[in-house]
């Protein structure tokens, strides 16, 4: 099966250099994948840059981030939130919950069907229940702009076939 390859750190241009370095961290193969089109990568960044500084919780976007890698069956995607979620003091069992689009208080309940339905179902969803939780209008806003981000990196690694930077997790939940 053909795959496409990370990009080679030391073989990508000078602005994409600077654009992996930008990231903080040593880049994923995730972002190097992504890297083959710099203008991909820099649009990337700066979406999610943007929604970091947002109203959601780190928590809460890496919840949501779990709900629509479990909806995509990614498992690349699945692998890294679930590292990103415990390192940020979520439990096994959040996680899980997580991934199967629940959570323990009925906010953040909600938020994550939500998610999960907008990825899986293109959100055939009525926003009552989000505008009861306390919800306004502009973390909607945020949470679909999260899930499209989410699901662009789905597709990244289920296209590209991404190799696994964490160790694998079993699919122990099912889709939506």
């Amino acid at each position: 099966m053909q795959t496409i390859s990370p990009i080679q750190t030391e073989q990508a241009s000078v602005a994409t250099q600077r654009l992996l370095d930008a990231t903080g961290s040593e880049a994923s193969n995730m972002l190097r994948t992504v890297a083959q089109s710099p203008c991909a990568l820099q649009g990337y960044i700066e979406f999610k840059r943007a929604l970091h500084s947002g109203r959601l919780s780190p928590k809460i976007r890496e919840q949501i981030a779990l709900a629509v890698a479990q909806a995509n069956l990614c498992e690349y995607s699945i692998t890294e939130h679930a590292h990103r979620a415990a390192l940020l003091g979520l439990t096994p069992e959040e996680i899980t919950e997580s991934r199967s689009a629940r959570a323990r208080d009925w906010g953040t309940d909600a938020l994550l069907r939500f998610a999960r339905d907008l990825a899986a179902r293109r959100g055939q969803w009525s926003l009552e229940e989000l505008r009861e939780c306390g919800y306004s209008d502009a973390d909607i806003v945020e949470v679909m702009a999260l899930v499209g981000l989410n699901v662009f990196e789905n597709y990244v690694n289920d296209v590209a076939l991404t190799e696994l930077d964490y160790p694998k997790l079993v699919r122990a939940v099912r889709a939506a």
